[in-house]
């Protein structure tokens, strides 16, 4: 099992790979991949671990960004320089990890990645080679997800307070005591717009055993390897596309141009773009709407794919990893499907990602291998 980085190929395959798992609103990681470059010029370890390899009364905590990924949210204007001065903090993340063990009043021993996505899962590889705690092979969704209330943290009702964030100018505070899951990742989105779209968090610190119950298992090693594997296609002229698919078990849904982009910053970048099809898909449409990452879908007009299942726009021609953030009318994309993770299979995992979760009430969903007939890594045409 693949389960560190030692050259920057290896930093743009996992990132590569972390990104197209993050259903287009993990995240584009510019950043992430210039600092864990640097760590390896350091000579930092860039890993992960199993859990077996932890002791067994391990206290483990993840620790993530918070906010928007719409473009404005980023935009600083000038305002923080006006507010703040002083330097920069390079690793908020960090920041908030040494917060919650402040606030607990011992160490935590080690990490886990809330989601899998650009920004999130490289930003986590970077505090734990920094900290120089492991970090574990697993997530708590299997896929980028907009908020906590979409996790398995939700999916089997785990206490996740308190709740330390940190953002870069220093500011620094703990959520101790909230009334439900979902005030406190309000709370959150409100500290995050108030440091400009993002802070850093650490949070749900909890035992080995519990930790190893409800997470997803093995997903920062499939990041390398579906890295990888796109690559190794661009490489030998074979099709991208069709390569992250085969690697992910799963299909090209849709492959056309994007002729339209609706959207609006509510604390998420949420909106719906428009594909228009080619090739065998000529004469179709697809409309995709998004909350940070791509959470239901519409093919001429009818209810198609949607979360739990993983909808990732990636780009036509070389397959790579396409996010919300920067999409433009014009480009030429296509549409990845791939299966949800078995522990979206019960009521409360749909509660909890399903489209009812974001208000698509009346959404007729149906899994992704029901829509497709059992045909694996390949355009499906329904």
């Amino acid at each position: 099992m693949n389960n560190q980085l030692s050259t920057p190929q290896d930093v743009e395959d996992f990132l590569r790979g972390a990104n197209f798992m993050s259903a287009s609103g993990g995240g584009d990681p510019i950043e992430e991949r210039e600092r864990l470059v640097k760590d390896l010029e350091e000579g930092l370890s860039l890993s992960w671990t199993s859990f077996d390899d932890l002791p067994d009364d391990a206290l483990i905590a993840t620790a993530c960004f918070s906010g928007s990924i719409a473009p404005e949210a980023i935009e600083r204007r000038g305002l923080d320089d006006a507010l703040a001065p002083g330097p920069r903090l390079e690793r908020p993340m960090v920041a908030a990890i040494h917060a919650l063990e402040n606030e607990l009043g011992r160490e935590i021993d080690g990490l886990i990645s809330i989601e899998i996505g650009g920004i999130n899962t490289g930003s986590i590889l970077d505090a734990a080679a920094a900290t120089g705690k492991p970090l574990v092979d697993a997530d708590y969704a299997g896929r980028a997800i907009p908020e906590l209330n979409a996790t398995t943290l939700n999916v089997f009702d785990v206490e996740v307070l308190p709740w330390a964030s940190a953002d870069d100018f220093g500011n620094e505070i703990v959520i101790r005591k909230a009334s439900s899951r979902g005030f406190a990742e309000r709370i959150g989105k409100h500290l995050a717009q108030s440091s400009f779209g993002l802070i850093g968090c650490a949070l749900a610190a909890l035992p080995k055993s519990t930790v190893s119950d409800i997470s997803v298992h093995g997903t920062l090693s499939e990041c390398l390897i579906l890295g990888r594997a796109i690559r190794e296609a661009q490489e030998r002229g074979a099709d991208p596309v069709a390569a992250a698919a085969t690697s992910l078990d799963g299909w090209v849904l849709f492959r056309g141009e994007i002729t339209g982009r609706d959207w609006e910053n509510t604390g998420y970048m949420e909106g719906t773009h428009t594909l228009r099809g080619e090739g065998e898909f000529s004469g179709q449409e697809m409309k995709l709407w998004f909350k940070n990452e791509n959470h239901v879908s519409w093919l001429d007009g009818e209810d198609h794919a949607a979360s739990p299942d993983l909808l990732e726009v990636c780009d036509a021609d070389t397959g790579e990893p396409l996010v919300n953030t920067y999409l433009e009318l014009g480009t030429r994309v296509a549409v990845v499907g791939m299966k949800r993770r078995d522990v979206w299979n019960s009521e409360a995992g749909m509660a909890s990602l399903g489209p009812a979760h974001f208000g698509w009430n009346d959404f007729n969903y149906r899994p992704i291998e029901s829509l497709v007939d059992g045909n694996t890594a390949q355009d499906v045409n329904p």
